[in-house]
C-alpha cells in the first residue's frame, strides 16, 4: 500500500485508498454502524457516526477524534482480516477538526489553527466565556436566536483557536467550556431551522467531550443529537441515541437522565410505541422530582416537572391523543415564566393545534393568537413550524368558528426567515 503523500491521483486519502482497493466495495454505512456496535461494546464512550461521516474521513475533509480513530482503526482491523494501524491511514499527529461542511461565513475567517503554537492562556479567558455564554442562554430563552448567532460565530472561532493553543490543565478547562459553546449553537442553529448546522456544531461539541472524557457532557450532548435526527425524520437513530446517552446511568445526574429519558419518550411517540413511551415519561418525572435544583453546575436547569410535563403532552399530541394535552398545556401557560417567552410561544402554538384536533375552536382561537404574538417577538422555527402546520391543517376547514384563526395564522408565512448557515 502506499503511504501518505504518495496515493494514486484517484485516492483523496489513505483511508480512501485501502477502501477502494483492499476492501473494496465496503459501503461506508456498513462502517460506520461496525463502528458504532464496537464503540458500545469495548468499554469506551460510544461514537456516533454514519455514511456521510465516513465519507468526509476519506475525502479528508474531516479527521476523526481520537476515540473515533481507535474504533475506526480497530474496526478496518477486523474487515481486512489484519493489523491496520493509525499511521497507515495517515493519522500520524493530532490535527485540529476541520468543518463536516462547507459554512461560508466561518470559512473566509477561520485561522490556521494547525500553525499556532503553544501560548498560554489566561485563565480569565474560561471564565468570561463562561459568563458569556450564561448571558446568551438567558438572552436565547427570552427572544430565541436571530440576536445571538451572529455575535456566536465570532466566539466560536475564538473558542477554538484557544483550543489549539492551550495544554495540560488549562486546555482540560477550554475543552468544557467549548463543548458546551458547541452545544449551544448547535441548539441554535436548530431553533433557526438549519438542522445541517445543528448537527455539524453538536458533532463538534461531542469530540470536545469524549476528549474531555466528561461523561456528564457526553450524555448531554448524545441527548441533543437525538432530538436532532428525531427531528429531522430519522427516528430510529434518535432512539438509538437516546438509549446511548443513558448507557452510564450511575454516572449521570437525575437531570441529565431525566431529559433523555425525556427524548426517548418522543421518540417512541413517533414509532407509535404507547407503552414505551409512557414508562419512559414517569421515570423522567420520578428522576426529575430527585434532581438538586440548586446545584449550579446543571446542564439542564430547564428540566423542570412542568417541562416533562409539558413534553409528556406532546407526546400525546404524537400517539394521537391530543385530548390528554389540553389541560397540561394550560396549567403550563398559566404559570409560565417571563424569562421563557419563547417556549411558552411553542406551547401556545401547540395548544392550539392540540384544541383544533378535538373541536375547541374557540380555545384554539384564543392560544393561536398568543402563540402568533409570542413568536413574532421571539421567532423560532419550532413554533412557526407548528403554526404552518395548523395553517395547512384549517385551510380546508368548513368551519366558521376557525375563520378568525385562519386569517391570524395567513401570515405565519410572512415572518421572517430563520438564520442558517449559509445566510
Amino acid at each position: 500500500m502506499s503511504t501518505a503523500g504518495q496515493l494514486p491521483s484517484s485516492f483523496d486519502t489513505p483511508l480512501d485508498q485501502l477502501l477502494g482497493t483492499e476492501l473494496k466495495g465496503t459501503p461506508n454505512k456498513l462502517i460506520a454502524r461496525k463502528m458504532v456496535e464496537y464503540s458500545q461494546s469495548d468499554g469506551g464512550p460510544p461514537v456516533s457516526a454514519d455514511g456521510s461521516t465516513i465519507a468526509r474521513y476519506k475525502k479528508g475533509v474531516h479527521r476523526p477524534s481520537e476515540r473515533s480513530r481507535d474504533v475506526l482503526v480497530a474496526v478496518l482491523s477486523k474487515l481486512a482480516n489484519r493489523d491496520v494501524s493509525a499511521e497507515e491511514l495517515g493519522y500520524t499527529t493530532p490535527e485540529p477538526r476541520t468543518s463536516e461542511f462547507f459554512i461560508p461565513e466561518l470559512s473566509l475567517v477561520r485561522p490556521g489553527i494547525v500553525t499556532l503554537a503553544q501560548e498560554p492562556i489566561d485563565p480569565a479567558f474560561v471564565g468570561h466565556l463562561q459568563l458569556m455564554l450564561t448571558e446568551h442562554v438567558r438572552m436565547d430563552a427570552l427572544a430565541g436566536p436571530r440576536y445571538i448567532l451572529d455575535t456566536l460565530r465570532s466566539q466560536l472561532i475564538l473558542v477554538e483557536e484557544l483550543c489549539g493553543k492551550a495544554r495540560g490543565a488549562m486546555r482540560a478547562s477550554l475543552l468544557e467550556v467549548s463543548a458546551r459553546f458547541c452545544e449551544f449553537a448547535g441548539w441554535l442553529y436548530q431553533d433557526s431551522g438549519d438542522l445541517q448546522a445543528s448537527l455539524y456544531w453538536t458533532n463538534q461539541g461531542m469530540d470536545y467531550a469524549e476528549e474531555l472524557g466528561d461523561n456528564h457532557l457526553m450524555s448531554y450532548i448524545l441527548m441533543r443529537k437525538s432530538n436532532i435526527l428525531t427531528e429531522a425524520g430519522r427516528g430510529a437513530q434518535g432512539l438509538g441515541l437516546a438509549n446511548a446517552a443513558l448507557r452510564r446511568w450511575e454516572d449521570i445526574t437525575p437531570e441529565l437522565r431525566a431529559v433523555a429519558l425525556r427524548q426517548l419518550a418522543n421518540a417512541h411517540a413517533l414509532f407509535g410505541e404507547a407503552d414505551e413511551c409512557r414508562r419512559a415519561l414517569d421515570t423522567a418525572m420520578a428522576q426529575v422530582l430527585d434532581a438538586d435544583p440548586d446545584d449550579p453546575g446543571r446542564l439542564a436547569k430547564y428540566c423542570t416537572p412542568s417541562y416533562i410535563e409539558m413534553e409528556a403532552a406532546q407526546s400525546w399530541v404524537l400517539l394521537g391523543r391530543p385530548e390528554r394535552a389540553i389541560e397540561t398545556y394550560n396549567l403550563g401557560l398559566a404559570d409560565w415564566p417571563v424569562s421563557q417567552r419563547r417556549d411558552q410561544g411553542l406551547c401556545a402554538a401547540r395548544l392550539a393545534s392540540a384544541c383544533v384536533r378535538v373541536g375547541e375552536f374557540e380555545q384554539a382561537t384564543l392560544a393561536g393568537a398568543k402563540a402568533i404574538e409570542l413568536t413574532q417577538l421571539s421567532p423560532s422555527a419550532r413554533s412557526m413550524g407548528v403554526l404552518r402546520d395548523l395553517s395547512r391543517q384549517l385551510s380546508a376547514s368548513r368551519e366558521k368558528a376557525v375563520g378568525d384563526l385562519r386569517g391570524m395564522l395567513s401570515n405565519v408565512r410572512q415572518f421572517p426567515k430563520p438564520y442558517s448557515a449559509s445566510a
